[in-house]
């Protein structure tokens, strides 16, 4: 049974036309390439780790001129000092490692960024999906209504129907509306999400275009398992940011060691030129107390995330793994009933015929609604369950 569950499509309609996978990536990736907040997030991680490597530059060189006025029998006094700080050589090598190593994560955190972003439109575009085919199984509806208050209202001038069976014609027709009103409340705020995941951009042609759900399939578990170990740019990017802090508790270590100054002095007094250098030492024995402590502390913590975003990943692509099949089994059992379904004439021809009176009809065309739209609610559902699922497929 998993087995055959691995070659299952995403789409399985039996309401509309199939649009190929190709179409709503072409779609999705638009919007995506448009979508200001990836923008900023490339930006704000940019800054973050220049701002790290502005962290290992020298100690701007000092320069001081001194000029002293003294008797004219002695003279005047001239003075230049140029200095350059630098810490103990080592500490610049393990913070440039540091900011190496963290440089790379920061690819990943951008590219973790960008699939998770991905995902909100293509949930965002699911959703529109779902609201765009409750919209279609209610207007076919309304269409109906409509054919039926026509005949029933011809019928009723005739004297072959009571002014009652018109009533619970447009009774059903108010309620139908009231339906279709909550559906296109609910699809503008999807398009004005849309409109700002797309940068301000106006979406029209791709909401209009956007009439089923991609297409993808289930992978076995032993695939997901892979992708977390091997590809998940999340674990990734907290493995690498673990291993850029173990480098920066070696730099604080080394921050303990002696710092120097080198400079160059030339002295001017009564004439007289000298030239020398300067040469100190800083001691830290204030400046690096804790600092040591604090580093080991953060590089724990970034173990513990490591762990934990593993562990959280595996049991969400599981979670979410035994969700999918068991909304495919049931949008199956659905489909199986309401593929080809001729439920709606069959009724017709019994209220024609006689068989079964209008509120029997209207209650049965209820009921039969109602099934359509739970089936409806189950394909939308296993569809946004896959795309969570099957998100790190951007990376093929």
């Amino acid at each position: 049974m998993l087995k055959s569950c691995t070659c299952l499509l995403f789409t399985i309609g039996v309401f509309a036309l199939e649009t190929e996978a190709q179409n709503f990536d072409t779609l999705l990736n638009k919007v995506v390439s448009n979508n200001t907040e990836l923008m900023s997030s490339v930006d704000a991680a940019r800054s973050e780790l220049f701002t790290q490597k502005s962290e290992n530059n020298l100690p701007d060189p000092e320069v001081e001129v001194e000029y002293q006025w003294g008797r004219h029998e002695v003279g005047d006094k001239f003075d230049v000092n140029v200095t350059q700080g630098f810490d103990w050589p080592g500490v610049y090598m393990a913070r440039g490692k540091a900011n190496k190593i963290a440089s790379e994560a920061m690819s990943y955190l951008n590219r973790s960024n960008y699939i998770d972003k991905r995902l909100e439109i293509k949930q965002n575009l699911i959703d529109i999906v779902n609201v765009k085919k409750n919209m279609k199984v209610v207007k076919e509806r309304l269409d109906l209504m409509d054919q039926m208050i026509e005949k029933y209202t011809t019928g009723m001038n005739r004297g072959e129907l009571t002014i009652l069976d018109l009533r619970k014609l447009k009774i059903e027709k108010i309620r139908l509306n009231e339906t279709m009103s909550a559906l296109e409340s609910e699809f503008t705020l999807l398009e004005s999400t849309l409109v700002a995941q797309n940068g301000g951009k106006e979406c029209g042609d791709i909401i209009a275009a956007i009439d089923n759900y991609p297409d993808d399939t289930i992978l076995p578990a032993e695939e997901y398992e892979k992708i977390i170990e091997e590809n998940d740019p999340a674990v990734k990017y907290s493995s690498l940011m673990m291993q850029s802090q173990a480098q920066r508790v070696k730099a604080e270590r080394l921050m303990q060691l002696p710092g120097f100054t080198l400079g160059y002095h030339h002295s001017w007094e009564d004439g007289d030129v000298f030239n020398g250098l300067i040469v100190g030492v800083t001691l830290p024995v204030f400046s690096t107390r804790n600092k040591v402590r604090a580093a080991k502390a953060l590089r724990r913590s970034l173990e513990y995330d490591e762990m934990t975003v593993a562990i959280q990943k595996r049991a969400t692509l599981k979670s979410n793994r035994e969700k999918a099949l068991a909304l495919y089994r049931q949008m199956t059992s659905y489909e199986s009933v309401l593929k080809n379904d001729n439920s709606t004439d069959l009724l017709k021809k019994s209220l024609e015929g006689g068989q079964i009176s209008l509120l029997d009809y209207l209650s049965e065309m209820d009921y039969y609604l109602q099934a359509e739209r739970d089936y409806l609610d189950v394909q939308y559902r296993y569809h946004q369950t896959l795309a969570d699922l099957n998100k790190y497929k951007v990376l093929d």
